[in-house]
């Protein structure tokens, strides 16, 4: 499959190497930065006459069929449905983007286009997060009935986009921790209440602390905490987990899964601690080889847009949530 990749720096690093890595035939590469784009060529080893400091150069001066996105999020929309309409199948980094409009006409553009575009939520397919995922898929906990994630992580980036934005954390990192709630409970959220508030020590320009409440199908409660400006006590960024079922309960810390088994009335019976999953693929070679299968078998990947867009409109209902003070209903960010 002959690739196009945007945004060469930064994260965009990340996906240069599993593009290298997998022995994708990339033909063109897209950045502003000459040395971000300099640095990318050496590694893919892609011609001078591939390399474009704007994508309409690179869409209409190579014959690609794909096209990965690592772009900030404000520019995912222009580029995510530019690539589509030129033919193109796509995935994007996640958040799919930053507001409900953009998302939805990304959404409507694979609609109309007929073509692919996934999503890479690639903390799903982590070490932790894998063997979590198994072990709540094989019924070991039971229905699971609750949950609570905890996400604490002071981190400075220096400048850029997510100092700016007015919900940082909530935008930028909660679509994560949201998409892993969904993978894990199999279940979509149908209310939320929130509220975000900025520590007096905090460099970021808006709200980089949170408290939201889901209420999701089939009676699941999650309570999910986070901030991106914690004094300390981090979590690793999976942050930690606490899911419990009507057999038991699975916790997540810092790489370390136990699972405790309780009888009827609560008394804990055992404790254990349950083996990691080393995956074969990195996440992103895990989410990039789906694609390329997927669109070999005209079907779509498991992150696919369609499905992701519910995990996106969990943050687009916290943010009003805390804008507003209300409970939002997710139907009003369909």
């Amino acid at each position: 499959m002959r690739c196009i990749l945007i945004g060469v720096g930064g994260f965009g690093n990340v996906w240069v190497n599993t593009l290298k890595a997998a022995g994708a035939h990339v033909v063109g590469l897209v950045d502003r930065d000459p040395n971000a784009l300099a640095k990318a060529q050496a590694v893919l080893n892609v011609p001078t006459s591939g390399c474009f400091s704007e994508l309409a150069l690179a869409l209409a001066g190579t014959k690609a069929e794909a096209l990965i996105c690592v772009t900030p999020p404000a520019l995912h929309r222009e580029h995510v449905v530019a690539g589509l309409r030129a033919g193109l199948h796509v995935i994007s980094e996640k958040p799919m983007a930053e507001s409900r409009e953009d998302c939805q006409a990304m959404v409507l553009a694979a609609r109309e286009a007929k073509r692919v575009y996934a999503v890479s939520q690639n903390y799903r397919y982590g070490t932790g997060m894998a063997a979590l995922h198994r072990a709540v898929a094989s019924g070991l906990i039971g229905k699971v009935g609750q949950v609570r994630i905890d996400f604490y992580k002071g981190h400075d980036f220096h400048g850029g986009f997510r100092h700016e934005m007015e919900f940082p954390v909530l935008v930028d990192m909660s679509i994560h921790h949201f998409d892993l709630l969904r993978y894990f409970t199999e279940a979509n959220a149908l209310r939320v209440s929130a509220t975000a508030w900025n520590p007096p020590w905090s460099n970021y320009r808006g709200d980089a602390s949170c408290s939201v409440l889901f209420e999701m199908e089939r009676g699941v409660r999650a309570v999910y905490n986070a901030s991106w400006c914690s004094q300390g006590s981090f979590s690793d960024w999976n942050g930690n987990w606490l899911l419990e079922g009507t057999r038991g309960s699975l916790t997540y810390e810092q790489g370390v899964i136990h699972h405790h088994e309780v009888d009827p009335h609560y008394a804990v019976r055992r404790v254990q601690g349950l083996p990691l999953i080393e995956p074969e693929l990195t996440p992103q070679m895990r989410i990039f080889t789906d694609f390329t299968r997927a669109v070999a078998e005209g079907r779509q990947p498991e992150t696919n847009c369609f499905d992701n867009i519910n995990s996106v409109n969990m943050v687009f209902a916290s943010v009003e949530a805390a804008r507003t003070g209300r409970k939002i209903s997710l139907t009003e960010c369909v």
